[in-house]
């Protein structure tokens, strides 16, 4: 009998991972917004070149991209040479499929919708390649060029604090053990 009970709680269990809903793939959008109201809603609305692409898992959901982009112009939001905005990867998860290289008209608000709360955009806004949204710019005027340089691609912003620790490491690790020589009275200088 108890092999029975083993045996069932075992078959639920399995029946349980397997039947366990995961993230749904479907995306469908209303009549898009006009460029005033979408220009109104957006957190950022700038046009620039894709510049990278990064792929990043997400447990239990699909996989999000982001991706940076090298701003050629802004209209609302910070006026960064650079700006990163988070998509899914395209199809029914409502993210745009970018391509490396072209350049886009992008309007994207803050959001949680692929993970922590960042700038995001996605197949409902009025995101389009730049070439397809030349009617956008008679509501949207002229624009700006950038005026705060970064550089979201350097991947050495961790490389000087990691040589700080080691420098200061090692220095803590001379004083320590010159103490410890000196109290043992092994060192004389």
């Amino acid at each position: 009998m108890k092999n029975i009970g083993l045996f069932v709680m075992i078959a639920v269990m399995a029946a349980g991972v397997v039947a366990w809903p995961g993230a749904a793939s479907a995306c469908s959008c209303e009549q898009p917004p006009g460029v005033a109201e979408e220009l109104s809603r957006s957190d950022a609305v700038f046009s620039g070149k894709v510049i990278s692409m990064e792929e990043k898992p997400v447990l239990f959901s699909a996989a999000t991209r982001s991706v940076v982009f090298q701003v050629a112009k802004v209209w609302k939001g910070p006026a960064n040479s650079q700006i990163k905005i988070k998509t899914g990867q395209g199809g029914g998860d409502c993210g745009i499929n970018f391509s490396a290289g072209q350049e886009y008209l992008v309007y994207a608000v803050k959001s949680e919708m692929y993970g922590a709360n960042e700038l995001t955009t996605i197949i409902c806004d009025r995101t389009a390649v730049l070439s397809q949204a030349q009617g956008d710019f008679a509501v949207l005027g002229e624009g700006q060029a950038p005026t705060q340089e970064v550089d979201l691609l350097s991947r050495t912003g961790w490389l000087l604090p990691l040589a700080g620790f080691i420098v200061f490491a090692i220095i803590a690790f001379a004083v320590y053990r010159k103490r410890k020589t000196v109290r043992q009275g092994g060192w004389k200088s």
